[in-house]
């Protein structure tokens, strides 16, 4: 299992990908066919990078950082769904409010985590990958991302699903190889263990890091 302080790194990475510093350089590669998915992760890098040339600080101004990011991945990243995931098995055994709960705990510490690590990445070229066929009528998909700095290139896959609503949603992000969802899940569950099964202590604490 990846140790705590990995995992806030791999976050930071993960979401860096999708939003560059304004140092940051993005190359939009063509897109071949009509892919939703991939125009929505150019939008949010596109978004994104606006939102930091207009002077946002994640420093100085750490609440309106924050906020102002929350209303760019919000409509990207299904938060609800992927905190479900975290869960795993122990969703089923929660109440309704306790996985209400931990759905926006996870997503503020991902969005606050994110906020504390972008200020540590710049100087890198990022690249969304044209996807390799048509997707018709499949509801899933993988958009692919590089990122390349000076002395290495990571390569992130995006899993995209489409909801009830028609909707493009992120579900879960793998990085070179490491799995974020399963990264999580294990964590989640090791942290029920040593609660002794008590979900609301876990989430609290959740919250809480």
């Amino acid at each position: 299992m990846i140790r705590k302080q990995s995992i806030a790194y791999f976050v930071a990475l993960c979401f860096f990908c999708i939003s560059p510093l304004v140092t940051a350089k993005v190359n939009v590669v063509p897109v071949t066919f009509d892919s939703a998915p991939h125009k929505i992760v150019q939008e949010a890098t596109k978004n994104v990078l606006e939102a930091l040339n207009s002077g946002l600080d994640p420093v100085k101004q750490p609440e309106v950082f924050i906020d102002e990011l929350s209303k760019i991945l919000d409509p990207v990243i299904a938060f609800n769904f992927i905190a479900r995931g975290v869960m795993g098995s122990y969703a089923k055994q929660a109440s309704k409010e306790e996985v209400t709960q931990f759905a926006e705990v996870f997503r503020v510490g991902l969005v606050n985590t994110y906020g504390k690590g972008i200020s540590n990445f710049s100087d890198l070229e990022i690249s969304v990958l044209p996807p390799k066929q048509e997707l018709g009528d499949k509801r899933r998909t993988v958009v692919v991302q590089e990122i390349r700095g000076a002395s290495s290139t990571n390569q992130i896959s995006y899993s995209m699903a489409k909801n009830k609503q028609g909707q493009w949603k992120m579900i879960n992000v793998v990085l070179n190889g490491i799995n974020l969802g399963q990264t999580f899940r294990g964590q989640f569950s090791a942290e029920v263990r040593k609660n002794k099964g008590d979900l609301a202590k876990t989430i609290d604490e959740w919250g809480q890091r």
